[in-house]
């Protein structure tokens, strides 16, 4: 009964733990952990809607230029269209035009989505087709 109570607490601070994230200025500070799943989480974390201090929105826009390990990149992207920064808008298009493989560019689809969301380009709720944007006019083809 013991070990019962032990696991069941252990695992309720476990799923706290993921899903509060780290605060802003611990996750700034994580993107340069040399673990990926740290970087990966420290981008996750720093997801959030609204306006971005400018030391955010830099961290991250310096991260998503440097890091080369795919599945960070894509958090770090997806961070970046939640905050709607129009610095962020380039890296996000460079990222869907160039993305070499089907996660990579489901990824920079759900950034894109993100900022375009959060500038008010599209509506919150709207209903885009399956694979947006890829096979769009003017994007590549899905892979």
């Amino acid at each position: 009964m013991r070990s019962l109570v032990i696991l069941l607490t252990f695992s309720l601070m476990w799923l706290s733990a993921c899903h509060h994230g780290m605060p802003p200025d611990r996750a700034v500070a994580a993107l340069q952990d040399p673990d990926p799943r740290v970087r990966q989480h420290a981008a996750d974390s720093l997801r959030s809607e609204g306006h971005a201090p400018a030391a955010v929105v830099g961290n991250l826009l310096q991260a998503a230029q440097t890091e080369q390990v795919p599945f960070v990149r894509g958090a770090i992207l997806i961070a970046l269209g939640t905050w709607g920064s129009p610095q962020a808008k380039p890296i996000i298009d460079q990222a869907v035009q160039t993305a070499p493989d089907a996660d990579q560019q489901r990824w920079a689809g759900r950034a894109l989505k993100a900022w375009m969301i959060q500038t008010g380009a599209v509506p919150e709720g709207t209903t885009l087709p399956a694979g947006w944007p890829y096979g769009q006019p003017g994007y590549p083809p899905p892979k």
